[in-house]
């Protein structure tokens, strides 16, 4: 066991920021949301659980050295889907990082965010926790490519509106959408089905339905859905699409059951280029 000496190391200004989420109900963001939860304001609460966690790594990490904090922020986002999104950034001046503060930092705040709602929903999980970006020291400034990697399952297009052919590739053009199909030129230039979607489909209408008859361009699968919303970017090989609506409604135990119209991504194509089966899906 050795500890590693930074006393000939310079004092340089130094950022980290770490996120980290917490997987629990709808019901349970409704609670917080409305303040109705039964140990009090969950975001301040546990926000200031995280900053005494930053503080208190040395403590804890015998590795780690006491640092000087310049500065702790949190910023908390609730998903109506059941997810809570904890990002932490913290600052000194010093010999060492503070990346090890970030993510502790995180993990306390998503601790006690787990002890506040524990009551109502037993199986809430945590988990996601990761660096996102470092900044100051030897190595300079790093920041994560992308969060999320996800997989192109299938690809079609269509002259005419319904169901549509599926092909081995398509060619996105920029400020149009996929080349040949009904939709191209339109305000929804390309529309994309996460797989996952398929969970919220009432068991009624999922028996009636196959998933891979498509009536989107792309069908994509290991990116959650919480996170493909409104204005974030995808990278598809040379191609990236801006998400600029999602689908028109829910399911419902009646009525049409194209999955696009409920729970499909439409964008529109701000990089042109091929979309292959196989190909890598990126969520920076």
């Amino acid at each position: 066991m050795k500890n590693i000496d930074v006393g000939k190391k310079k004092d340089t200004e130094r950022k980290a920021t770490a996120i980290g989420r917490l997987f629990t109900t709808p019901e349970v963001i409704k609670l917080i949301k409305e303040g109705k939860t039964e140990k009090g304001d969950v975001i301040t609460v546990s926000e200031t659980v995280g900053m005494l966690g930053v503080k208190m790594v040395p403590q804890i990490l015998p590795f780690c050295h006491p640092l000087l904090i310049t500065n702790i922020e949190f910023e908390t986002t609730l998903f109506d889907e059941g997810i809570i999104e904890v990002k932490g950034t913290v600052k000194n001046v010093g010999k060492t990082g503070v990346e090890i503060e970030a993510i502790t930092g995180v993990t306390f705040a998503l601790l006690n965010m787990y002890d506040m709602i524990k009551r109502v929903d037993r199986w809430v999980s945590m988990g996601d926790i990761k660096l996102m970006e470092k900044s100051g020291g030897k190595s300079g400034h790093v920041k994560r490519d992308y969060e999320y990697e996800g997989i192109v399952l299938q690809v079609a297009k269509s002259e005419k509106r319904g169901l549509k052919e599926k092909r081995e590739e398509i060619n996105l053009i920029k400020g149009s959408g996929v080349e040949g199909d009904v939709h191209a030129g339109t305000e929804r230039e390309v529309s994309i089905f996460p797989i996952e979607c398929m969970k919220n489909v009432p068991e009624k209408i999922r028996k009636t339905i196959n998933p891979f008859d498509m009536t989107e361009n792309i069908m994509i699968m290991g990116i959650p859905p919480f996170l493909l919303k409104e204005g974030k970017k995808l990278r598809i090989g040379k191609a990236e699409i801006l998400i600029t609506e999602i689908g028109k409604e829910k399911f419902v135990n009646a009525g049409k059951p194209y999955i696009v119209s409920r729970e499909g991504r439409f964008g529109k194509v701000i990089t042109g280029g091929k979309v292959r089966i196989g190909d890598r899906v990126i969520l920076p």
